[in-house]
């Protein structure tokens, strides 16, 4: 399993990420838009940033814009973002860490998210 952070802006994701370039001596390792995306989206969106990958020597973590007219609140604009072997070690971490929190996104083509009952969203994908 690998577990990194993951921020979440309110559109304002590549902006913040050029920042962290300069303040932390980094690269983008990778920039992915909604208009790249498999999401349906408005025109005036595809822009935003769906998913990015921010790499500085040991750190790493991973960022995006939130959904359009669901900005994050300050203090919940990040998860933690777990990567497990195959769907089915995904299931069972999705399934224990859900049970007493909630379902934010069910788990989809590889992809699902809890709040757990302590308050601690995961972002937790197979592959």
């Amino acid at each position: 399993m690998h577990l990194h952070p993951y921020l979440i802006f309110p559109g304002t994701c590549r902006e913040a990420l050029r920042h962290y370039e300069r303040a932390l001596g980094g690269t983008i390792d990778l920039l992915q838009t909604v208009g790249e995306s498999h999401l349906p989206h408005e025109p005036e969106h595809a822009d935003r940033i769906f998913h990015s990958n921010f790499v500085a020597g040991n750190v790493r973590f991973g960022a995006s814009d939130g959904e359009v007219g669901k900005d994050p609140v300050t203090g919940q604009n990040f998860s933690m973002f777990l990567t497990v072997p195959d769907a089915e070690r995904q299931s069972q971490v999705f399934d224990v860490l859900g049970d007493g929190g909630s379902v934010i996104f069910p788990l989809n083509q590889g992809f699902g998210m809890v709040e757990d009952r302590f308050g601690v969203r995961w972002m937790i994908a197979a592959g």
